[in-house]
């Protein structure tokens, strides 16, 4: 069986975290800081764990030029998993969103992924009745210049509910023995790519793969109505995910389903050019690949290493919601107002099978 690779979502309804969105000022570059936790500094695989860490974010830090930084603790515990994350999500309107989005379009055209996103957002799913689009910290605040909307993990990888903290999430790697491990980048037969799996999760903190769809939590819920985020979250049947807005299963129609039965696929271009498939099996993320040979695949194959470049689905499923653009000061201005809803923060967890 293919080990699944997903990441722990937690939800949490907390006040108002955004007294105000202010213009940011561009730094050189999107820069990943990492912290390593002590399940991993003075472990016996220290070296090769930080390596494959550094080589993941080495990686995504070359294919990604937002200014900003995005700060990550760094673990490893024993599971049947490769890799999995935490993370928190802001609401906004859908009206404010893609309102932003436009905004970092304008300031870079040369990204015609995401042009092209905006051109067809009218034929993709939008939020029900009383929802929200979510987006975690880091998509926020880097992609989309909210200054304010701050990571909610401190250096212990505590989520803090009033936020302000050093860290956008926590990324975790299995040192389970039974889940082989390949630290490098040459494949080894029967050994699970950790540099993929890091990649993977760095890319749910962003915003991407699972992160970016409520799919899974709806299928929580709907199981699990009486549970605390549920209740709180009387919308969360409403709310959309960043990646919600481009899961299509034919030309012009938009997929909204949790059934295995569907089909569906990634498209920016209403439906038109199939990117690459999403998972349809809620045992794994739905925003997630239904491949098993990409970085954000849903489930794991062994005896292999991923190509992550500008040639990847990864790479285009990040451009359509805000990376890979160098925004001008006075552009960041115009989104920050239109970000300027953002009230809540929700941390979202599930357990890893």
């Amino acid at each position: 069986m293919p080990v699944l690779v997903r990441p722990m979502r937690c939800l949490i309804w907390s006040g108002a975290l955004l007294a105000a969105v202010t213009t940011i000022h561009p730094a050189a570059a999107l820069t990943i800081t990492p912290l390593f936790d002590s399940s991993i500094v003075g472990a016996t695989d220290q070296t090769e764990v930080e390596s494959a860490i550094d080589d993941a974010i080495g990686t995504i830090e070359s294919l990604y030029t937002n200014p900003g930084t995005v700060g990550i603790v760094f673990s490893q515990a024993n599971g049947n998993f490769v890799g999995q994350s935490e993370t928190a999500d802001y609401t906004d309107s859908y009206a404010n969103y893609t309102a932003a989005l436009a905004a970092v379009s304008q300031a870079e055209p040369t990204n015609t992924v995401l042009s092209i996103a905006i051109a067809n957002l009218s034929s993709g799913n939008q939020p029900g009745a009383g929802g929200s689009v979510l987006l975690t910290s880091a998509d926020a605040r880097v992609a989309l210049g909210a200054a304010n909307a701050t990571g909610c993990f401190n250096s212990a990888g505590t989520f803090v509910s009033s936020c302000g903290q050093a860290y956008d999430g926590v990324v975790t790697l299995t040192n389970n023995p039974s889940v082989p491990l390949n630290y490098t980048k040459t494949p080894v037969s029967g050994a699970y790519s950790a540099i993929d799996a890091m990649e993977h999760e760095i890319n749910e903190i962003l915003g991407g793969g699972g992160q970016g769809s409520t799919l899974n939590q709806i299928v929580f819920c709907l199981a699990n109505p009486a549970n605390t985020g549920c209740v709180a979250n009387g919308n969360y049947a409403n709310d959309r995910g960043v990646l919600d807005l481009y899961r299509y299963s034919a030309p012009g129609v938009a997929s909204f389903s949790t059934s295995d039965a569907v089909t569906s696929y990634f498209s920016v271009d209403g439906g038109v050019t199939d990117i690459v498939g999403f998972n349809q099996d809620s045992s794994g993320d739905l925003a997630d690949f239904s491949t098993c040979d990409n970085v954000q695949s849903a489930f794991s194959c062994s005896g292999l290493v991923a190509t992550y470049n500008v040639g990847s689905p990864e790479y285009e499923m990040l451009e359509s919601i805000g990376y890979n653009g160098v925004p001008e000061p006075a552009a960041l201005a115009v989104f920050a107002v239109a970000l300027a809803g953002l009230q809540t923060v929700r941390r979202r967890v599930r357990k890893v099978q």
